[in-house]
């Protein structure tokens, strides 16, 4: 079973409210030099193409084309909406969710769920990530950070408690990275280039010095984008442990230690720097990604990674299903 933990739903509910120029919980669509787009506070993306309406039949054939056994379906980010009022984000969740759940249904076996919450009111996302996982998800996908908040914050604690609790596998997703909050990096898509890696670093960097993975050492962890540069940066990270008292409020062991404790998606488009991740933190915390159905993914990622130089057998199918079916208890 090849699983990808990477891939994404648009939901029906979203094309239904605005396709005929209504909104969704506040995001629309916009036609920009005859190209569609998908509006919300914090993005314009697009220009759509074909796949984002996929159907679940479509869904499954690109699969099948793709190797790909099972899919682990998330929210774009732009639809985590940490932005909106917490009951307005709590109803699109429960609406994301509800629709994911039935593709569940349909097509046991072959789509697995990863739950939007509303994160910027902890009690509220602890409560739809248990009913999520009382449908059958295996998790939560989230932001690589909550509108502004990073994970260190006292106020987000509960909810990773729950999610240890739950064993709730967390897929960590990158939106409005701070790129865009600077001004800088708006053009040239750098804010995706650039700024969706730096986001991600900056989640785990918060993760490790907040010292989250010291209080709970059991939580399954995985990082989109291969952890951005995270472990292009742990030696740099290291060096300033051992060197300034900053780094030290909350933690004893050098950083490096806590990679051990972390994940990441094989979304690298370098063969070289793939190797490096998998080196740095080992076969079996890497997983397979595809970005479905976006542009900056993967057309055949099982292809890609089966193309991968230096990987023993052994290390591709960790990489391909091993890791994640064990991570989400899947015989």
């Amino acid at each position: 079973m090849y699983i990808d933990v990477h891939a994404h739903l648009i939901p029906q509910a979203f094309w239904t409210a605005t396709d005929g120029g209504g909104e969704w919980y506040r995001a629309s669509q916009r036609e920009r030099a005859g190209r569609r787009y998908i509006v919300t506070r914090d993005r314009l993306a697009g220009p759509q193409e074909p796949l984002w309406r996929a159907s679940l039949p479509e869904r499954l054939a690109v699969m099948d084309r793709q190797g790909v056994g099972m899919q682990l379906l998330s929210s774009p980010p732009y639809f985590f909406n940490y932005h909106l009022p917490a009951d307005e984000a709590e109803a699109a969740a429960r609406e994301l969710n509800d629709e994911i759940a039935l593709a569940m249904r349909e097509a046991p076996g072959r789509i697995g769920g990863l739950a939007t919450v509303p994160l910027q009111d902890a009690a509220r996302a602890v409560s739809e990530l248990e009913r999520a996982m009382a449908l059958g998800f295996v998790g939560a996908a989230l932001g690589t950070h909550v509108d502004g908040r990073d994970y260190d914050d006292p106020a987000l604690f509960p909810f990773f408690e729950a999610a240890e609790r739950l064993g709730a596998l967390l897929f960590f997703h990158p939106h409005a990275p701070a790129t865009q909050a600077s001004g800088r990096g708006g053009s040239y898509y750098l804010e995706n280039f650039v700024g969706f890696p730096l986001d991600s670093t900056i989640a785990i960097a918060s993760l490790i010095f907040g010292g989250v993975l010291d209080r709970l050492p059991s939580l399954k962890l995985v990082f989109a984008h291969a952890g951005g540069y995270a472990c292009f940066a742990i030696g740099r990270w290291d060096h300033g442990f051992g060197v300034r008292g900053e780094p030290h409020a909350h933690i004893a062991r050098p950083p490096r230690d806590y990679l051990e404790l972390l994940y990441v998606d094989t979304i690298t488009h370098d063969y070289p720097a793939l190797r490096y991740v998998v080196e740095t933190m080992g076969a079996g915390h890497v997983v397979l990604g595809s970005d479905f159905p976006y542009d900056m993914g993967y057309e055949s990622p099982v292809e890609w990674l089966r193309g991968a130089p230096g990987l023993s057998s052994d290390d591709r199918e960790l990489i391909l299903g091993e890791t994640l079916s064990g991570l989400i208890g899947l015989r």
